[in-house]
């Protein structure tokens, strides 16, 4: 007999040694935790009872905490129509309800120590004696594992698990991004024919596993985690890698990082993947579960510190060229940094003009009530991939890339917007198509640079030029936006080569394309190759103060009003607030400091062009208006009775003069003695030729009529 009872203890002690026994559900006197009961031995007995069991499964032994919780919900679950739990079940077989059984430590309403009966004695009232616990006996908000009863800063349970669930854009559609089914070990449990997530999906409370994951296969913490995240959410979705944060070697110095998720030895981005900006519980980004407030997750990932984490925060252990939060700091940006809670996913969907039904007290991306600029409306950290349109090193791009103005690899899943039809000269698109991901860089700018979030603007005079009625973010001056889908429309006269190659604008009239009159010089490098056949990029002109060397590339932050990038910064005045001239053009063909002369070689038409501009000193915005996007005039021409800001108020004078134009082209009788052929002007203090009889659309004119 001493021998059987010998080996049933051996046999019990075995099972224990390998599950619960050495982890903090072990609450009994012998557990490993700070919770633990002062005197009692018997393990099992917090949760189960072999006889007499309460409801609650299996052979449950605590009654259930009859909290009213705050349940997990998102904008993206609202918007997709995600069926969402209202509360967790408390009758045993409803949905939430084996959660509800977990949250009887968890939520800090139950004493620990509160259980139904110990060795056939029914308790009532009397509380198993526990050290670690609050006076009533409940787990400390303190403690690692208090979850409370506001659960929307936890991952969802007694929700169901629905992958079918689709948000269907104009072009393309997003999914709720889950498998079919889990991968195994993680579960699901079924309740009237539907499946649910439960807290024991992801955890078995049995395992000797760190957090109790039930994945076990991962060569450390962190590995576990990745792995349990990616056996319900595919984040990549239909792409063929894991992107930039599944692949970066960059690893954190935190010790407390590398302590939980790898036993002290470092711990690297690709290793933790998800848990690098998301944590399953407690974030405190909410709705996304993100570990910290919008922006700061892409600050610090899974660090409390910037200087210790491989990821975009200033100081941190990248290298400078990633450090975007550096440049989000300086004097002109987007609000990364300034506006925060107003960022919700498919925002994008929700602009002036949408059909979509927009649910109550959602945000959107209109600027009178939503104005927001976060890291997650130009980026998908899910999809993004290393490598922008301009090489390291390199303020633009080169051949092929110049030819081309597709989405970058760090610009890849990213939502945006395409006119649904580009309107006449000069005119706003109000009608959009919504991209599930977007196929060009402008498409992406477009979200809030356009009638889409702008809404109505102030048309001025018959020229139609507009301007928003709401202030600009990326200026600290109260500037007003423009619509710059307006801007490049195609069918305008003229514009910067964003949406196409100039000589394919229907709007324009030959020579659509810069005339080389024999000579590729008209522009520098790279930009004098194939000329009129070229498209650029948006974020060719906006930038970092010093992408050629230290900052990161893109339009995140400059000290350079409107951050305008590139050797020179300037537009329309000089750092000393005087006008950009005729009469200061180089031999070189640049004015030193103009922002234009990063591009475009000023000698011509500026010097042999038009000989004379050089000796008249002609300020550039007196012909140019002063914001060169595109006009309903060729050549980004502007007339005297333009309206601010295309027509620049220069201390309190508006400097345009031009009254009449008509492009340069070998079939003028315009010209000058040393045969070179010059446009048609007319305007006060210029040429005073009057062509106002063809301002009605005459053959080769600009039809636009200046007012009296």
């Amino acid at each position: 007999m001493k021998l059987i009872v010998t080996l049933i203890t051996i046999s019990i002690s075995f099972i224990y040694a390998g599950t619960i026994l050495n982890t903090k559900h072990n609450l009994s006197v012998t557990g490993p935790g700070n919770i633990k009961a002062s005197t009692e031995r018997e393990v099992c007995v917090f949760c189960h009872i072999p006889h007499h069991s309460q409801p609650g499964k299996p052979l449950w032994n605590r009654s259930m905490p009859q909290s009213a919780y705050t349940m997990y919900e998102s904008e993206y679950l609202k918007r997709t129509n995600y069926p969402l739990p209202a509360d967790l079940g408390i009758t045993e077989g409803t949905p939430g309800s084996l959660s509800r059984q977990c949250l009887s430590c968890h939520d800090g309403t139950v004493a620990i120590g509160s259980v139904y009966m110990v060795r056939g004695n029914i308790l009532g009232n009397t509380l198993i004696d526990m050290l670690g616990v609050n006076a009533d006996g409940t787990m400390p908000s303190t403690a690692e594992g208090f979850i409370g009863t506001d659960l929307s800063i936890h991952h969802p349970v007694g929700i169901e698990y629905d992958p079918t669930n689709i948000k269907n854009f104009d072009v393309g559609s997003k999914s709720i991004e889950l498998k079919n089914s889990p991968d195994a070990p993680l579960k699901l449990y079924t309740y009237n024919g539907k499946q649910y997530v439960e807290c024991s999906s992801c955890h078995d409370p049995h395992i000797e596993n760190s957090k109790f994951l039930r994945v076990t296969t991962g060569i450390n913490h962190g590995d576990n985690v990745k792995k349990t995240c990616m056996s319900c959410h595919t984040k990549n979705q239909n792409s063929t890698t894991l992107g930039a944060h599944g692949t970066a070697t960059n690893t954190y110095t935190d010790t407390l990082v590398n302590s939980r998720y790898n036993n002290g030895a470092s711990v690297s981005v690709s290793d933790l993947y998800c848990a690098n900006c998301h944590t399953p519980h407690n974030g405190q980004g909410k709705p996304y579960l993100l570990r910290k407030v919008e922006q700061n997750s892409c600050y610090m990932g899974a660090s409390d510190t910037r200087s210790t984490a491989p990821c975009h925060g200033t100081g941190s252990t990248l290298s400078t060229n990633k450090q975007i939060e550096t440049v989000l700091n300086r004097l002109y940006s987007h609000p990364t940094n300034t506006i925060d809670g107003v960022h919700t996913n498919l925002d994008t969907l929700y602009g002036y003009g949408s059909v979509e039904t927009d649910p109550a007290a959602s945000h959107s991306v209109k600027w009178d009530t939503s104005k927001h600029a976060e890291c997650m409306d130009c980026h998908n950290p899910h999809k993004a991939e290393a490598g922008t349109h301009a090489p390291a090193g390199q303020w633009y791009p080169t051949l092929p890339d110049i030819s081309t103005n597709l989405v970058s690899n760090v610009l890849k899943g990213v939502t945006g917007i395409e006119p649904t039809s580009w309107p006449a000269n000069w005119t706003q698109p109000t009608s959009f198509t919504t991209l599930a991901e977007a196929e060009k860089e402008y498409q992406i700018c477009f979200k809030c640079h356009s009638y889409w979030a702008l809404g109505p603007t102030q048309a001025t005079a018959s020229t139609e030029i507009a301007t928003a009625s709401t202030s600009a973010w990326i200026d600290n001056e109260a500037m007003n936006a423009t619509d710059q889908a307006m801007e490049f429309n195609p069918n305008n006269k003229s514009a910067h080569p964003v949406i196409m190659p100039l000589n394919q604008m229907p709007g324009s009239y030959a020579p659509r394309g810069l005339d080389t009159w024999g000579t590729t010089d008209v522009m520098f490098p790279p930009w004098n190759q194939n000329l009129g056949n070229q498209t650029m990029y948006c974020s060719d002109c906006h930038g970092a103060d010093n992408e050629d060397s230290v900052d990161p590339k893109g339009p995140h932050g400059s000290n350079a009003k409107f951050m305008l990038k590139g050797p020179n910064k300037y537009w329309p005045v000089d750092q000393n607030g005087n006008l950009f001239s005729t009469g200061q053009i180089q031999a070189d063909g640049t004015i030193p400091g103009l922002f234009c002369a990063n591009c475009h070689n000023l000698n011509y038409p500026h010097k042999q062009w038009i000989w004379r501009m050089s000796r008249l000193n002609i300020a550039c915005v007196e012909c140019h208006i002063a914001i060169p996007h595109g006009s309903p005039v060729s050549r980004l021409i502007g007339y005297t009775n333009f309206p601010e800001p295309y027509n620049y108020n220069y201390n309190g004078t508006k400097m345009l003069k031009i009254m009449g134009y008509r492009k340069a082209n070998p079939t003028s009788l315009d010209i000058l003695a040393d045969n070179v052929y010059a446009p048609t002007c007319s305007g006060g203090g210029c040429h005073g030729k009057n062509v106002l009889g063809y301002g009605d659309g005459g053959s080769g004119y600009d039809p636009v009529t200046p007012q009296p």
